[in-house]
């Protein structure tokens, strides 16, 4: 008879399960060293001794060869033979400059700012303040705009993200071919300029605030887009421009109710055609117990921004109270859905 193997006996044991749960921050740590030092770019070529994958990255071998073990027992990278690690299907989503690559997504979420804010996970529980104020001393957008380095990375990784699940989001949602369509809070412009090269007989406005659109303009005439889109610098807080419908990609999630019906009663207010559209693209919590990428995105929300995902149920609620009415919901192959409202 044969010995149970490490995994049947983990699923045997609830203490060796949980314990596994605790440590939890440890392969995120561990993933932040490999994207950091771009181990995944190195084995690009093939498999490589740990020797000289620690030479290149100028780091010493021996913590190097102990991380990519640890990865490499969850699936990221190989040990082919004994200290000789290669690519995993896992592994290359930390692949740089490649379409659809997870690297500065993983570096924005597992870096060390990251696991000081969760170790102050409790405060928003006795304060309803964010882990993220009591660690910086302030709020996220603020923060972002005094600290250069972390403003990159929380940027490359909302590009990243985007990268991944507007197109898909686009694929299967029809924003019509007529009139203007206003993407709010939307940055650099990446929605709007796939949704505009889609639907041709439709214009746009990109908005956002001053600081942030600088880069729309570059994106959207490079693309040839510019005689047909806009862009326009503001606080979508006081109001937004007009416009026939409007779009919103992971802003909501961002804000608490009270905050988020402020942003959609702007939308509401602003929209000049009565059969216009407020469109979300926002993740959703489904009930019940199944494992949810959305629930673990709440506690991001909860943690950094002070904002949540939210429920159907929850959608429809905001919208009521900004004087909208939530007509569908499209699901994606991403894990984003397309969440349509139209004036009540």
């Amino acid at each position: 008879m044969s010995s149970p193997s490490s995994e049947q006996l983990s699923a045997a044991n609830p203490n060796t399960e949980i314990m596994q749960l605790a440590i939890g921050y440890m392969p995120s740590a561990c993933l932040y060293i490999a994207a950091k030092l771009r181990i995944a770019d190195l084995l690009a070529v093939g498999s490589q001794p740990v020797g000289e994958l620690a030479r290149a990255s100028q780091v010493n071998e021996d913590p190097l060869y102990r991380i990519l073990r640890a990865l490499a027992s969850v699936g990221v990278f190989c040990e082919v033979s004994p200290r000789r690690f290669a690519n995993t299907p896992l592994a290359e989503t930390l692949l740089s400059d490649v379409p659809g690559s997870s690297r500065d997504t993983v570096l924005f979420l597992s870096d060390p700012l990251h696991l000081r804010v969760f170790a102050e996970l409790m405060h928003p529980l006795l304060t309803l303040e964010t882990a993220f104020r009591k660690t910086t001393g302030m709020e996220p957008f603020e923060f972002f705009r005094q600290n250069e380095a972390e403003n990159k990375a929380f940027n490359a990784a909302m590009t990243a993200i985007s990268a991944t699940s507007v197109p898909q989001a686009v694929e299967v949602y029809d924003f019509g071919n007529a009139g203007t369509l206003a993407d709010i809070g939307g940055g650099h412009g990446m929605l709007l300029a796939l949704i505009l090269e889609k639907h041709g007989g439709l214009r746009g406005i990109v908005y956002d605030l001053p600081n942030v659109i600088e880069g729309a303009s570059k994106r959207i005439e490079s693309l040839g887009l510019a005689s047909r889109c806009e862009i326009q610098g503001g606080d979508f807080f006081e109001s937004v421009p007009p416009a026939d419908s409007y779009v919103l990609k992971s802003i909501i999630h961002d804000w608490d109710d009270a905050r988020a019906v402020t942003i959609l009663e702007n939308c509401a207010r602003s929209m000049r055609n009565r059969n216009g559209r407020v469109i979300l693209i926002e993740q959703l919590i489904e009930p019940g117990n199944k494992p949810s990428l959305a629930k673990w995105i709440d506690m991001e929300m909860l943690a950094m921004a002070g904002g949540r995902e939210r429920t159907q149920a929850e959608y429809a609620d905001l919208f009521r109270k900004a004087g909208l009415r939530l007509t569908r919901v499209v699901l994606t192959p991403s894990p984003f859905c397309v969440i349509e409202s139209v004036k009540a």
